[in-house]
């Protein structure tokens, strides 16, 4: 397993230096918005690879695989793809995205509609690829519009309808603390990623661990859990602390 930091953009440099600080740190997720980023991000290809970090790229917010204007889906995929080729000189492990966001009141009307407009989406996005993409569950607050993918239900529809093994599952813990559902259980042999932060169950403040409500014994049961990439998705600054908490919790004292 590799243990990863988060990253944008605008403090890259900072968390570079933290992985220059803490060895322990072997890979780092960047969050890129823009194809004009792709090109700001091979900038730092020379210190990817002097520290030895593997890179995994999350993908914008406002992508959204459920969408229901055809032409609308088409252009994130070619979005991706676009992306993909930008970066194919940094070796990218994995490109993660979260589902999507629906009106509220359509999708409670129809929610398969909207999944297996997601099954389409991936399908033609995997396809002649064999780029990696991770699908990451998130919390709803269904307000005009609700995201997708709060629920193990839509990932296991999802899994179910998808053969591709290029589709994997990344699990993020301050997500699940604003809407639990039992993830590890149902969906363990997709899941490859974690996301760890804490939260006070309501606002998703990506929390050092011990600074919310999220349970040791929930932490215990992550760290057993065989996972490619473990990401530390919190402030830089309560980093350290937090791999020092991980490391008592794991040994139990």
């Amino acid at each position: 397993m590799r243990l990863g930091i988060s990253a944008l953009l605008f403090n890259l440099d900072k968390a570079l230096e933290l992985c220059r600080e803490v060895d322990r740190i072997n890979h780092i997720e960047v969050g890129l918005d823009n194809l004009d980023e792709c090109m700001k991000l091979h900038k730092y290809k020379d210190e990817f690879e002097k520290l030895n970090l593997s890179l995994g790229i999350h993908l914008p917010m406002e992508l959204n695989s459920c969408e229901n204007i055809k032409y609308i889906r088409n252009s994130w995929i070619d979005f991706i793809n676009s992306m993909e080729n930008q970066l194919k000189d940094l070796n990218i492990v994995y490109f993660n995205m979260h589902l999507g966001y629906v009106l509220s009141e359509r999708l409670y009307k129809n929610r398969k509609k909207y999944l297996d407009n997601s099954v389409s989406f991936f399908e033609d996005l995997l396809k002649k690829s064999n780029k990696r993409v991770s699908i990451e569950n998130t919390y709803s607050k269904s307000g005009d519009f609700s995201n997708i993918g709060y629920i193990y239900d839509d990932f296991e529809y999802i899994f179910n309808k998808i053969e591709n093994g290029n589709l994997c599952f990344c699990y993020d813990t301050g997500h699940n603390l604003i809407n639990s559902s039992d993830y590890i259980s149902n969906l363990n042999d997709r899941l490859e990623i974690i996301h760890l932060s804490d939260n006070n169950g309501i606002d998703d403040s990506h929390l050092g661990i011990g600074r919310g409500i999220l349970q040791e014994n929930e932490i215990k049961r992550l760290l057993s859990v065989n996972v490619k990439y473990l990401i530390l998705e919190i402030n830089h600054n309560q980093i350290k602390e937090t791999i020092d908490i991980l490391d008592r919790i794991k040994k139990g004292v």
